[in-house]
C-alpha cells in the first residue's frame, strides 16, 4: 500500500509540472507583456490565474517581469517551456535557468529553462553563464539591473521606442493591433525673409500693394493605425486646419501714403492621408520599414475671404486647405534601440501628380528627420529631433489670383529649404496603471536654417502636442 502512494505521488508531480503546448498559437498568440507575437517555442512561458484564465508569455523575462507587478499567489499554477524539449512545459518551480550569452532569447534576457540541473549544465559554454532555481531568479529580477535586460531591446512599451510626436509613421504594430491618435499642431510666422535675410515692408511694397505681418496655423489630426499583420502597419489621417493672418496693405491717395490693417482666415478639413507601413526586418537592437502613402484631395483650394481691395476675394496658396492633387509618399524608417537611449532617422518624398482644377500643383516635399531620445525614467524619455526639408516650386498658377497684389498670391515665393530643431518629453504609463495603454508627448521647434525661394514670411516656433491610445 505505502509503495502504492509512492507511486500515486510521482504521477501527480509528473502531470503537475508538465502540460501539452498545444495551448499556445505560434505565430498568432501575443505575449501578455510586450503584446509581441509568440515565435520561438524555446522560450515561451504561460500562467493560469485562479479563475483558470490562461495568460502567454514569448520568453521567461516576460513572465517574471509581469510577476513584478502582479501578485504571484494570484496564479494557482506557472509553466515554461523545456529548452531541450519544447514540446513539453515544466512547473517553474522545478525548472532550473541558464542565463547564457549563446542563448539569445526574445527580449534579451538571455534565459532559458530546463527540466533538471544536469541538462542545464549540458548548455553551460561560457565561464560567465548561470544557474538559477525559480526562487533565486525572482530574487534577481527584483533588482533593476537584472530585471531590465528584459525589455531594453526592442520593447515598445518604453517611452522612447516611438519616435517624438511630429513623425508620423515611424513605428509598426503587432498583427491585429489597433491604435487611435489625436494631435495638435501650431506653428507661427512673423515677419518676411527674402532668401535668408530679413525683408521689411517698405521694400516689400517697391513689389507688392500688401505685405504679410504675422500667421497663425493651427491643425488637428486624427489618426487610426492597423496591423493585418506583423509586417505590414496601415494608418489612415485626416486634418482640420484653421489659418489666420493678418496683412498690411498700402496704397498712395492726394500724394499722401496710407496703411491698413486687415486679416484673412480660412478653415476646414485638410486631405485625407493613407499610408501603408512594410517592415524589412526587426532584430533585437534595430529595425527598418518603408513607408508609402497617398494624399486624396479633400480639403478646398478654393477659400475665399473680404479684403479691403475686394469682398468675397480668392485666398492665396498659402492660405488653402489642401493641394487639390493627388499626392504619393515613399520613404523609410530606421531605428536602433539601446538600455536607456535610442535614436532614428527617417527620409519621406512626397509627389504631385498632374494639376488642380485652379491649375496649379504644389512643389514636391522632400524631408530628412533625426532623433534621439534619453529614458530619463522608466516612462518618461526625452528627445530632440532635427528636421531638414527641401520644397519645388510651385509649377502653374491660379488665375484668380493677382500675383502683384500680395507676396504669397506669387509663385515666385514658394519653396526652398529649412532645417528645425526639437526638444520635446515622451511619457508611457506602467502595465499596472489603469492609462497602461495610452501614450502622451510634446514637442516645441524652431527654424535655424531658412532659406526661400523669393519672399516668404519667416516661421518663429512651431509645437505639436499628442495622445495615442492602443486599443489592441
Amino acid at each position: 500500500m505505502k509503495q502504492y502512494f509512492v507511486l500515486l505521488g510521482i504521477l501527480f508531480s509528473f502531470f503537475g509540472s508538465v502540460q501539452a503546448q498545444e495551448k499556445i498559437d505560434y505565430g498568432t498568440t501575443n505575449c501578455q507583456l510586450c503584446n509581441m507575437v509568440i515565435k520561438d517555442n524555446r522560450f515561451a512561458s504561460q500562467a493560469i490565474k485562479q479563475n483558470n484564465q490562461t495568460l502567454y508569455f514569448d520568453a521567461i523575462e516576460c513572465l517574471l517581469n509581469y510577476l513584478k507587478a502582479n501578485n504571484e499567489i494570484d496564479f494557482k499554477s506557472m509553466y515554461v517551456s523545456d529548452y531541450a524539449n519544447p514540446e513539453i512545459f515544466i512547473s517553474v518551480t522545478t525548472a532550473f535557468y541558464l542565463k547564457s550569452n549563446i542563448i539569445k532569447s526574445p527580449m534579451g534576457a538571455n534565459l532559458s529553462a530546463f527540466s533538471s540541473k544536469e541538462k542545464a549544465e549540458r548548455f553551460k559554454t561560457l565561464e560567465k553563464d548561470a544557474l538559477y532555481t525559480w526562487q533565486q531568479l525572482n530574487r534577481a529580477f527584483k533588482d533593476k539591473a537584472f530585471g531590465n535586460i528584459t525589455h531594453d531591446h526592442h520593447n515598445h512599451l518604453r517611452p522612447d521606442s516611438h519616435a517624438p510626436i511630429g513623425v508620423m509613421g515611424d513605428h509598426l504594430h503587432h498583427k491585429g493591433g489597433l491604435m487611435v491618435s489625436l494631435r495638435y499642431m501650431g506653428m507661427m510666422m512673423d515677419g518676411n525673409k527674402m532668401a535668408t535675410d530679413n525683408i521689411a515692408d517698405v521694400a516689400i511694397f517697391q513689389e507688392y500693394m500688401v505685405a504679410p505681418q504675422e500667421m497663425s496655423m493651427q491643425m488637428y489630426m486624427l489618426g487610426v493605425m492597423y496591423a493585418p499583420t506583423n509586417r505590414l502597419t496601415l494608418s489612415a489621417m485626416q486634418n482640420l486646419i484653421k489659418n489666420d493672418m493678418d496683412l498690411t496693405d498700402q496704397m498712395t491717395m492726394n500724394g499722401m501714403i496710407m496703411q491698413h490693417d486687415f486679416s484673412t482666415n480660412s478653415s476646414g478639413f485638410g486631405d485625407l492621408k493613407l499610408n501603408a507601413l512594410y517592415g524589412l526586418f526587426s532584430h533585437d537592437i534595430n529595425s527598418l520599414h518603408l513607408n508609402t502613402g497617398i494624399s486624396l484631395p479633400v480639403g478646398s483650394i478654393k477659400e475665399r475671404d473680404d479684403t479691403p481691395m475686394m469682398e468675397d476675394a480668392k485666398l492665396p496658396y498659402a492660405m488653402q486647405l489642401g493641394s487639390g492633387t493627388f499626392d504619393v509618399t515613399a520613404g523609410a524608417t530606421y531605428k536602433e534601440l539601446y538600455p536607456f537611449f535610442s535614436w532614428g532617422s527617417q527620409f519621406l518624398a512626397t509627389f504631385r501628380t498632374g494639376k488642380n482644377t485652379e491649375e496649379y500643383r504644389f512643389g514636391n516635399h522632400y524631408q530628412l528627420n533625426l532623433w534621439g531620445a534619453y529614458r530619463l525614467f522608466e516612462n518618461v524619455s526625452l528627445s530632440g529631433r532635427a528636421l531638414g526639408t527641401v520644397i519645388s516650386d510651385i509649377e502653374g498658377a491660379d488665375p484668380q489670383l493677382n500675383p502683384m497684389m500680395v507676396t504669397t498670391a506669387d509663385i515666385e515665393n514658394y519653396g526652398g529649404e529649412k532645417i528645425k530643431l526639437f526638444g520635446g518629453v515622451n511619457v508611457s504609463f506602467p502595465q499596472t496603471s489603469v492609462f497602461k495603454n495610452i501614450r502622451i508627448a510634446a514637442e516645441m521647434g524652431a527654424p535655424v536654417y531658412e532659406g526661400y525661394n523669393g519672399i516668404q514670411m519667416n516661421e518663429n516656433l512651431s509645437f505639436v502636442i499628442g495622445l495615442k491610445y492602443s486599443i489592441l
